[in-house]
C-alpha cells in the first residue's frame, strides 16, 4: 500500500484549516445577530427599562411611551458598588435618579414614571422584581427595553420563568447602534458580546457566580 505523499498531507491539512476558519467566521457572524432578540410591538400595560447603558435605554422607553405603546414606564433600583454614605457625602445621584431625570426631560409626567423599591444586583433579579410588580398590578403584557446585545438574555430569562403569567415583549433601544455582523471589530463590542454570552451561560448553569463578591459590605 502506497503511503500518502507529503504534499497531499499538507494539502489536506490546509483544506481542513480553511474549513475550520470558514465555520468559525460564520459562527462568529451569527453570534452577534443571535444575541439581538427583538419582538414586534404590541400595546402593553407598562414599559420596563432595564438598568444600564444610560441614557440609551431610557430614551427608548420615553419614545415608546410617547408613541402610545404603554401608559407608564417602570424604573429599577440597581445596587451600587459605591457605599451610600459616600454617595450622600458628595451629593451623587443613584442610577435610578438618573433614569428618572432623563425620562422627565424627555417629557414624561411624574405620574407616568414608577420607581421600584427593591434593590437588585443583576438581570435575573431585576426581571423578577419587574415580574412581581407586574403581577401585583394585574398586568397581562409588558415591554422590556434594553441594549441590543442584552435582549437575548432577557428573552431567555423571561420566557423560562415569567412568560406563562405575564407576556413580555423584548425591545432593543434604537439609540445604541451596533453592527451585529462585525461585533469583533471593536473592543467595546467584543466586551459587550462576551459579557452577554457569559451571562446567559451563568443563568443556564443555575447562576453559580454572583454579580457582587458576597464579602462586599456596601
Amino acid at each position: 500500500m502506497k503511503r500518502p505523499r507529503p504534499q497531499y498531507i499538507l494539502l489536506a491539512l490546509m483544506l481542513c484549516t480553511a474549513i475550520l476558519v470558514v465555520v468559525e467566521v460564520l459562527l462568529a457572524r451569527g453570534l452577534g445577530g443571535w444575541l439581538v432578540a427583538v419582538d414586534p410591538l404590541v400595546r402593553s400595560d407598562a414599559i420596563f427599562v432595564l438598568d444600564g447603558k444610560s441614557p440609551h435605554r431610557d430614551l427608548e422607553a420615553a419614545a415608546l411611551y410617547r408613541d402610545g405603546w404603554a401608559p407608564r414606564v417602570v424604573v429599577a433600583r440597581p445596587r451600587s458598588d459605591l457605599a451610600e454614605d459616600v454617595r450622600h457625602e458628595f451629593g451623587l445621584e443613584t442610577e435610578q435618579d438618573k433614569v428618572w431625570r432623563t425620562l422627565r426631560r424627555a417629557g414624561l409626567p411624574e405620574t407616568a414614571i414608577v420607581r421600584l423599591d427593591r434593590i437588585v444586583e443583576n438581570t435575573e433579579e431585576e426581571l423578577k422584581a419587574d415580574f412581581d410588580y407586574a403581577k401585583a398590578q394585574g398586568f397581562r403584557r409588558v415591554i422590556l427595553v434594553s441594549s441590543p446585545y442584552h435582549t437575548r438574555r432577557i428573552r431567555v430569562i423571561w420566557r423560562s420563568q415569567f412568560e406563562r403569567e405575564v407576556a413580555g415583549i423584548v425591545r432593543a433601544t434604537r439609540y445604541q447602534r451596533v453592527d451585529a455582523a462585525r461585533w469583533w471589530r471593536s473592543r467595546r463590542s467584543l466586551e459587550d458580546v462576551a459579557h452577554e454570552v457569559a451571562g446567559i451561560a451563568n443563568f443556564l448553569l443555575g447562576a453559580p457566580l454572583p454579580t457582587f463578591d458576597r464579602s462586599d459590605q456596601f
